[in-house]
């Protein structure tokens, strides 16, 4: 860090060496705020791969969505029809849609089969989507063996807090695709770094949370 070079500092040195420090500080936490972001990134890629391989023979018995950005639904329809997978999960689906508005304008009918796809209206946030998914599993004990999709910023944040919530004993393989995010302008870019800033935040959050008490989930939820 830049100290005084002087015995007497005039006040405009002083300015000066107080600019420096600041800048040089929020440099360094630009350059590592942007290491973390990239590594959203990576972790997305290898997971995805992870679940390619994994389900390259098997296909998984769920696919769970997350809703929030557009994009998420007609990936999992195709990952579906890839793996030849009709059970979906959607979870935090505005309340006016249905089955049908989901899947109307995609012009899916032929492939997917309306009645093996699962709507969670509950769900307002990633916390409590990852809630509804566990809760679902727990409720419909024949699937073992998920894959969750989202965006590729999104992947890492679910990961924490799946990680967190799954109890010990419970035999889910959870897997995760994430869709390819194109980062050549502002708006993904903002979001990615808004991204970051909300795992630390959740980070934070699920050192301290009690299920029971914490009124950020509705009690609903945890039932």
């Amino acid at each position: 860090m830049f100290s005084s070079k002087y015995i007497f500092e005039t006040k405009q040195t002083r300015l000066q060496r107080y600019l420096k420090n600041i800048s040089f500080i929020l440099a360094i936490g630009f350059l590592l705020y942007s290491i973390l972001s990239v590594l959203f990134i990576l972790v997305s890629e290898n997971s995805s791969k992870a679940a390619h391989e994994r389900f390259y023979n098997r296909p998984p018995d769920l696919i769970v969505v997350f809703t929030g950005d557009t994009g998420r639904i007609p990936y999992a329809l195709q990952l579906a029809e890839d793996y030849k997978q009709s059970h979906i999960f959607i979870t935090g689906v505005y309340s006016k849609n249905n089955v049908d508005t989901l899947l109307t304008p995609l012009h899916v009918e032929e492939k997917i089969n309306p009645d093996m796809l699962q709507i969670d209206y509950l769900a307002r946030n990633t916390l409590e989507n990852c809630i509804s998914t566990l809760r679902y599993l727990r409720e419909n004990k024949v699937y073992k063996n998920i894959l969750i999709v989202s965006h590729d910023y999104h992947i890492m944040r679910i990961k924490l807090i799946m990680s967190s919530i799954v109890q010990p004993g419970e035999v889910f393989d959870i897997h995760y695709s994430g869709i390819k995010t194109s980062y050549d302008n502002w708006r993904n870019l903002k979001i990615l770094y808004k991204e970051v800033f909300k795992l630390l935040r959740t980070y934070g959050f699920l050192v301290f949370w009690d299920s029971q008490e914490n009124s950020r989930v509705r009690p609903e939820l945890l039932k």
